[in-house]
């Protein structure tokens, strides 16, 4: 039997690049950098740039019915009974930036490429893809090694990306006949069919971009023409200059006390986005005191997780709920009847503490906090306090993120404790817990635990080859279980991304809870966006 996704209608979205007049620009305040190389790409700013400048075979339903996903790039995708072959029907006449038309050819270097650096997303593939072909140039023939329930899910992070144009630009590289595969080259410049075209990168510095007039699906009149974003912007610096009518977006990461000022400034609100994220204090398990688990146990019990939420919930700005967990609670398999981090516990506190190998003053504990999210320093500061009850002494650090993603690349220099907010690659649990807890992925920000278990392995190998229905739930509720009994992370809070944002904008994916795409970044395309007055 042949399972089918058919093509939906996008009438809605269709439109017309320019206006007469002014051009109208938006002007974003995002995190401390963004990453344009497609295949390198995996942070919230990261994929801001992915789902604007680039395009994916599928995405999730924007009809506010369902997440189910949708052909986007693709015209069908079919699998065989087997689920071991996927044939690939691409929409005609799509468009690079360059003008190419893209071919299937560009579907298969994608996933090359993907598979060959091995970096950003290619964990969704690695292992599951036997072979990628080119049958046709509008047809690509994907055969898995195994079946893979996640990978048409997994799909929204292969960003399909112009391969001639890459390869003209191909530097002396590892990569045999690729050389660098452009890796120089999408340092700076992009090569995608999106609704934007970049026009300056420096990942450090800022993002320029202005609509596509070759886009396949058009863009609406009423989108930005220019769109800016900024990077490194300290919360002083983002409050006055929104204040002053200069930033129109700013990324949800700031202070709460910060939006709250920012909120008393005229035409300024706040756009939510629930279920994508959840605040981490990831533990180093390798290091002692902590890769003992009765001391893992003590020290979570210890945190004050009603200070943590406070934190994040002052005045009209309601940023967190406490979490059950690690899934988030949108996804199948959360476990909502699992007891909540809600408040600490020193009497269990202390009891964990006793069956410890380690005395508390046998080490000295080091908490981190990553540079450009300054509450995470009054985080910090109160788990010093908390665990200094217990009779810990502990030394705050303060890393800039591209250090911090440095020293998590060997479990000697991870830190022993890191604050990381972890957000869903795509909306389905495989991609997330798999990212975080599976031992493979050791060296990567999002799993800095260097945690393994062999039965959590076991749990989430199992799990991708699963088809989706109450088993498979169950699974991941097993799984969820299993990880906060060995608690190699403390789980903070479930996060409710607030933006603040000035009312010359409308964003529908933000504004309307049943537009949310379930993507990290996705809810920031900006051909869906409207300027005021535009």
């Amino acid at each position: 039997m042949t399972r089918l996704l058919s093509a939906v209608a996008v009438a809605a979205l269709v439109g017309f690049a320019g206006s007469a007049g002014a051009q109208t620009v938006l002007r974003i305040s995002e995190g401390n950098t963004a990453e344009l190389d497609p295949q390198k790409a995996v942070i919230v700013a990261d994929s801001i740039l992915m789902y604007n400048v680039y395009d994916t075979l599928v995405f999730p339903s924007l009809d506010g019915k369902s997440k189910e996903m949708k052909p986007h790039l693709a015209e069908k995708i079919e699998a065989n009974a087997d689920g071991l072959t996927y044939t690939i029907t691409l929409k005609p006449n799509v468009k690079f930036h360059s003008g190419n038309v893209m071919s299937a050819d560009d579907v298969v270097f994608s996933m090359k490429r993907t598979l060959a650096l091995n970096t950003g997303f290619a964990y969704l593939f690695t292992g599951w893809v036997d072979s990628v072909s080119a049958p046709n140039p509008t047809t690509v023939s994907v055969k898995l090694t195994k079946p893979y329930t996640s990978f048409i899910v997994s799909l929204t992070r292969l960003y399909i990306t112009d391969s001639k144009l890459v390869m003209s630009k191909k530097e002396a590289g590892n990569y045999g006949e690729f050389g660098d595969y452009g890796s120089k080259f999408l340092n700076t410049n992009e090569a995608g069919t999106g609704a934007y075209q970049v026009t300056y990168h420096k990942n450090d510095e800022r993002t320029e971009m202005k609509k596509f007039d070759g886009y396949f699906l058009g863009v609406p009149k009423k989108a930005p023409d220019v769109v800016r974003m900024t990077y490194g912007e300290i919360d002083p610096t983002v409050l006055t200059k929104i204040q002053r009518g200069e930033t129109d977006l700013v990324r949800s990461f700031i202070a709460t006390e910060t939006k709250v000022a920012m909120t008393s400034a005229k035409g300024v609100t706040l756009a939510s986005e629930p279920g994508l994220a959840q605040f981490f204090v990831k533990v180093n398990t390798t290091k002692p005191p902590v890769d003992d688990v009765f001391c893992r146990r003590a020290l979570a019990f210890a945190v004050d997780y009603e200070t943590m939420h406070a934190i994040e919930n002052v005045g009209n700005v309601r940023g967190a709920v406490p979490s059950k967990g690690p899934l988030l609670l949108s996804m199948p398999g959360y476990n909502e009847s699992s007891p909540a981090f809600a408040k600490r516990d020193m009497e269990k506190a202390k009891a964990e503490l006793a069956k410890c190998k380690y005395k508390p003053g046998d080490h000295t504990l080091q908490i981190t906090w990553i540079a450009d999210v300054a509450k995470e320093e009054r985080f910090a500061l109160m788990m010093q306090q908390n665990w200094a009850e217990l009779g810990f002494k502990s030394e705050i650090q303060r890393l800039p993120w591209t250090l911090f993603t440095q020293q998590v690349a060997k479990a000697e220099t991870s830190p022993m404790f890191a604050q990381v907010y972890t957000f869903a690659r795509t909306p389905d649990p495989d991609a997330y817990l798999y990212n975080i807890y599976h031992s493979s992925r050791h060296g990567q920000f999002s799993a800095s635990e260097y945690f393994k278990d062999a039965e959590v392995d076991s749990l989430l190998d199992k799990g991708r080859g699963m088809a989706v229905g109450p088993e498979r739930d169950e699974l991941y509720r097993k799984a969820s279980v299993r990880i906060v009994e060995l608690q190699p992370s403390f789980f903070g809070s479930q996060v409710i991304n607030t933006y603040p944002k000035r009312d010359v904008v409308s964003i529908p994916t933000l504004e309307d809870p049943k537009l949310n795409t379930g993507l990290m970044g996705g809810n920031h395309m900006f051909r869906l966006m409207e300027m005021k007055g535009s």
